[in-house]
């Protein structure tokens, strides 16, 4: 009796196993690219502020706008947004004075699905209103998918000075993310 219970077990297990290790892997998966975004999005602000060729004065607020698809710039997606987030709050850990444009500003574009959007060219007069030094703004572009799930999101983030120059940038990839949350 104790053999054939020992011989059920393993089969059992044999048939049972696969299948238990095949949902952590696709958990783990998840895990590791979630704290991944935020490390690469975070070093990537470290980056924009420690190779800054142009002084970025502390005391003075900065606009963190939502990066935008690099073939339509009028659109964001949820990990735009949220990387944008996670800049402005790393800018925030710098030292940096964020001003928060979520509230609804006329000149600055800004919608529940989209995100803040900066639709004038004028910059100079955006950066007057909201008395800001300048914005960090960025676009992003999804490289070919792995598997349905599975790509690298390509990002360039800007720190552009209300002169509409190009104070530093940090260039930097998004691996291993799924490109239906960048759409």
């Amino acid at each position: 009796m104790k053999l054939k219970n020992f011989f059920y077990a393993i089969l059992i297990g044999l048939f049972v196993l696969p299948l238990i290790s095949c949902a952590p892997k696709e958990n783990a998966f998840q895990q590791k690219y979630m704290s991944n975004f935020t490390a690469v999005n975070e070093r990537a602000a470290d980056n924009l502020v420690a190779n800054c060729g142009q002084y970025m004065d502390k005391s003075k607020p900065i606009i963190v706008a939502s990066l935008a698809n690099i073939d339509d710039l009028k659109k964001s997606s949820t990990l735009g947004r949220m990387s944008s987030e996670v800049v402005a709050g790393r800018l925030a850990q710098h030292g940096f004075m964020i001003r928060e444009v979520k509230m609804g500003e006329t000149d600055i574009f800004v919608s529940e699905e989209q995100g803040e959007m900066i639709l004038s060219r004028d910059l100079q007069q955006i950066g007057q209103k909201h008395d800001v030094q300048g914005f960090v703004v960025g676009t992003y572009a999804i490289g070919q998918e792995y598997r349905h799930y599975d790509a690298d999101v390509f990002i360039s983030l800007r720190f552009v000075n209300v002169d509409n120059i190009i104070g530093c940038s940090s260039n930097y990839t998004v691996r291993n993310t799924d490109p239906a949350l960048w759409q």
